[in-house]
């Protein structure tokens, strides 16, 4: 049978431990927070129109190329092309689509509804790159935002709640 001094049955080591296993959780956690907190306005710094703009760009001419690589191309897709280099800034606007509609032979014409049926594509394609972009963009940004404050937030946290605990701590023998 072992014999102890009265207050102390307590191991310090092991009140140290919890402190050091709290601190490490805490910049665990606090850098998982780099990743998960959300995007600030401060650290957005593109133009959201912009980013629209160029993905549309990119799509309108991937359509272009892939319509000039079929060598027979139908009036359509004559007019898509020729609508896309001509670099018109009202190109996509309602009144001009129309009117290419119209040359076309109408709404109801077979041209007329292949060329609302390419313009449909091309805008479904370029929605899709917009939110492919949007995500990378949003990774990026949580990236290169940098970590040390995260990290000495979370050891700071878990330092904390450590030594809470071991002041909190209650070991009475009854």
């Amino acid at each position: 049978m072992t014999v102890r001094a009265v207050g102390q049955n307590d191991n310090s080591n092991s009140r140290l431990g919890v402190i050091v296993k709290s601190t490490a959780a805490g910049t665990a956690a606090g850098y998982a927070m780099k990743w998960l907190w959300p995007v600030q306005k401060q650290e957005d710094t593109i133009n959201k129109r912009a980013m629209i703009n160029y993905c549309r760009k990119i799509t309108n001419k991937a359509r272009v190329q892939e319509y000039k690589n079929l060598g027979v191309k139908t009036k359509a897709q004559d007019v898509f092309i020729k609508m896309i280099e001509s670099d018109d800034k009202k190109a996509f606007s309602t009144e001009s689509l129309a009117a290419r509609v119209k040359s076309l032979g109408g709404e109801a014409s077979v041209d007329g509804k292949e060329f609302r049926g390419i313009i449909r594509g091309v805008n479904e394609s370029s929605k899709e790159l917009i939110k492919r972009f949007a995500v990378s963009y949003n990774i990026m940004l949580k990236k290169i935002r940098p970590t040390v404050p995260f990290l000495v937030a979370g050891a700071g946290i878990g330092f904390f709640t450590g030594f809470t605990h071991n002041v909190m701590k209650c070991d009475y023998d009854a």
